[in-house]
């Protein structure tokens, strides 16, 4: 039997978001890094999905950060701290459920993401335009957004660099969105 971790779905802001990143304010930097490939900006739509307030797979990255910026409709954007056990492996890295978190980031507002925190995004609407700042290896294209949801084998095929883990195989859990 699986667990369900139940989440509340909260605005955006500097302070509550702290343990996962940054969002951007005016008159601040943020650097974007990658260790490997090249910082890229892509233009993405994610499509609502059914059932989109349960969630069963995380993508974590060590490598690089990452920006969320939604340009039309609202992200939502689920996070939980990087794991202090990098070393076991997306079969063994430690997701603190505690603390994991679901934010609602509104068309203009920027939302960086620290090395190695756990996250997925999703649109409770029908559409959400953003862009994602990331990293991308040459010749690499866009990200396949909407088209690997649930699909972990294609999507660590894809993007080696970026680990999906399915939380219901391996924790048996998942995660609920509260709105």
């Amino acid at each position: 039997m699986e667990e369900t971790i139940k989440v509340k779905l909260q605005p955006l802001n500097a302070e509550a978001f702290r343990p996962y990143g940054q969002v951007l304010q005016p008159k601040q930097l943020i650097y974007p890094e990658a260790e490997e490939g090249r910082v890229a900006m892509e233009l993405l739509q994610l499509k609502y999905r059914p059932r989109a307030k349960y969630l069963d797979q995380l993508a974590i990255h060590f490598s690089y950060n990452q920006t969320f910026i939604p340009v039309q409709g609202t992200l939502v954007l689920v996070v939980a701290p990087p794991p202090r056990n990098r070393e076991a492996g997306p079969s063994g890295y430690e997701l603190d459920y505690e603390k994991v978190a679901a934010f609602l980031v509104e068309p203009g507002q920027a939302a960086f993401i620290e090395k190695g925190t756990w996250h997925n995004a999703l649109t409770l609407g029908s559409t959400c335009t953003f862009i994602n700042v990331t990293r991308k290896n040459p010749g690499e294209g866009t990200s396949p957004a909407d088209e690997l949801e649930g699909r972990i084998e294609r999507a660590n095929a894809v993007r080696p660099y970026v680990e999906y883990v399915d939380l219901r195989k391996r924790d048996r859990r998942v995660i609920e969105l509260e709105l």
